[in-house]
């Protein structure tokens, strides 16, 4: 398993990202830290454990020190952990300054399980295609090194099937996420201005990507009504996406 620390000072940001953490195959959360100085405690104390951190999902703005100096205290402790960065903060400067640090990943809130999964999928491949190469202090090939450096790059999200808007799958998605209970397609597509059946034909994919939950509504007169719920009904990180923007005041898509 690779055990992961979640790093981030809102409280509602840090459940849900170690509960995308935690449905990931192969993936564990460590622990929960939020603030910079627990984070840095936290990866030296699990290193003299038989379970140490492998990889910290680092916000940068934290209440005492930035994410970035938290990585370079890591850096300068000499600590065998990887770092992926989770940051609103988008600049070319920070950026930079990530990418000096030895982060094997960037991603910018707000974003879906779906992305995560994806990051976290390739740093699992990266992280098996290092484990096997060779011994630590072994010198590795150039087409080893190849190989190592091309697992860390995620496979892109693939575009909508034809038919549905990239803006109204965010916004089912969206609504979805912050919704706490189910929906049937009914009372999403009066949520969000569209049509029944348009509804359903997002919330079935959704349902085929893994990203939504479909199970039938008990209780009703008649035929059983399906209902959808976000997967593994992780609370939303604050300022998620911002779905009333995207549906509402539009005509159905």
């Amino acid at each position: 398993m690779i055990r992961v620390l979640v790093v981030d000072d809102e409280a509602l940001t840090a459940s849900a990202h170690a509960e995308y953490v935690a449905r990931c195959a192969g993936f564990e959360v460590a622990g929960v830290a939020r603030n910079g100085t627990a984070a840095v405690r936290a990866v030296r104390e699990r290193a003299a454990s038989s379970t140490p951190v492998d990889l910290v999902l680092l916000d940068l703005t934290l209440p005492d020190i930035s994410g970035l100096e938290v990585a370079r205290a890591l850096r300068a402790q000499r600590a065998a952990v990887d770092l992926l960065i989770v940051t609103a903060h988008r600049d070319v400067a920070t950026v930079r300054d990530a990418t000096a640090v030895g982060v094997v990943g960037y991603l910018v809130k707000p974003f879906t399980f779906d992305e995560l999964r994806r990051k976290l999928e390739a740093y699992a491949a990266y992280h098996r295609v290092l484990a096997a190469a060779t011994p630590d202090d072994a010198a590795i090939e150039q087409a080893e090194l190849d190989r190592i450096f091309a697992a860390l790059v995620a496979h892109p999200a693939p575009a909508p099937p034809k038919g549905l808007a990239p803006d109204t799958l965010e916004a089912v998605a969206g609504f979805l996420r912050e919704a706490p209970d189910y929906h049937s397609a009914g009372e999403l597509a009066r949520e969000l201005g569209l049509s029944r059946v348009t509804a359903r034909r997002y919330l079935e994919h959704l349902c085929a990507a893994g990203s939504v939950e479909r199970r039938a509504r008990h209780g009703t007169p008649g035929r059983p009504e399906l209902e959808y719920g976000w997967g593994g009904r992780a609370p939303p990180p604050p300022a998620s996406v911002c779905w009333r923007a995207v549906c509402h005041g539009r005509a159905a898509s």
